[in-house]
């Protein structure tokens, strides 16, 4: 979910314009329950909109500055309706709390800022950064997670980072993995007096999957829910371990927009003891264990 959750705008298959555009509509698409009707029910949910009363029968805008799939992104079956974990959860937010809400898009590089300006009420999940907090507030719970494919058996038995001194790694150039993971990980291997890690830096995804496949590297790694697709793909490969990163993802709010940043927060954690959200991680292949107690940012 990571990269994909967002960094760059690589990520963000990109609506040209720099205004928002019209807005359509859009359905969780999962089986995973609680569903949204169940929570517009529970006694925590009617409490919340008895708390947050000018919530109730608003309608929401939630900008989107592009797709990413697993998190919002066009279904195969059906490309007029956007699936995935963020309208997975903003259908259940949206019940909890009483309001109605529809996708706007736009380019990315003015999302935050529709949603300060207030021309949107929340964006989908962001990487939470120091730069992006000193402009937006969030609403995090996710945590950032690497994955790892290697070759089925795991013959290097490569189960860790502090398993890869000595052990080749695939990585694509300009990755966080390329840039800061895989370096800090060779620090620490010659630190302890071990073999450094080799890195294998190739172009893209298809490059490090080759590249594991031909024996010439022995572990290529990538953000948790790409390396379990991959993974599942390809019966010659398996996934090996997770890595958490020094990062959370979660919903933009503006600063000033107390009520909503309140309210979302309230309602996330109905929603995480509830279990849906962890189930959802799942659900949309982003492994329940990156969730995160959710809290307030900025």
């Amino acid at each position: 979910m990571r990269k994909a959750i967002r960094t760059t705008a690589a990520l963000l298959a990109g609506l040209a314009n720099a205004t928002m555009m019209g807005g359509y509509a859009a359905r969780a698409a999962d089986s995973v329950q609680p569903d949204a009707a169940a929570f517009a029910a529970m006694p925590a949910c009617k409490a919340l909109q008895a708390k947050y009363p000018s919530l109730v029968g608003k309608k929401v805008v939630v900008g989107l500055g592009g797709y990413t799939k697993g998190f919002e992104a066009p279904s195969a079956d059906d490309p007029s309706v956007i699936e995935g974990l963020d309208p997975s959860l903003f259908d259940r937010i949206g019940a909890c709390l009483g309001f109605t809400h529809e996708y706007q898009s736009g380019s990315f590089n003015v999302l935050l800022t529709s949603i300060s300006s207030g021309r949107a009420d929340i964006g989908p999940m962001l990487y939470v950064t120091e730069a992006r907090l000193k402009q937006i507030a969030f609403v995090a719970s996710v945590q950032v997670q690497d994955g790892s494919v290697v070759k089925k058996g795991n013959p290097k038995a490569l189960t860790s980072l502090d398993s890869l001194c000595g052990a080749t790694v695939a990585a694509a150039a300009g990755t966080y993995e390329a840039t800061k993971l895989v370096p800090e990980q060779t620090e620490a291997c010659t630190k302890a007096g071990k073999p450094a890690v080799e890195m294998l830096t190739v172009q893209n995804t298809d490059n490090s999957i080759q590249a594991l496949q031909s024996g010439r590297a022995d572990i290529y790694l990538t953000e948790a829910g790409s390396a379990r697709e991959i993974a599942k793909a390809d019966p010659s490969l398996e996934s090996a371990f997770t890595v958490d990163l020094p990062i959370m993802v979660g919903f933009p709010i503006a600063k000033d927009n107390t009520v909503m940043r309140g309210a979302v927060l309230d309602a996330m954690k109905v929603i995480q003891a509830s279990g849906a959200q962890k189930k959802l991680l799942d659900f949309w292949g982003q492994g329940g264990d990156a969730e995160r107690p959710a809290v307030d940012k900025g």
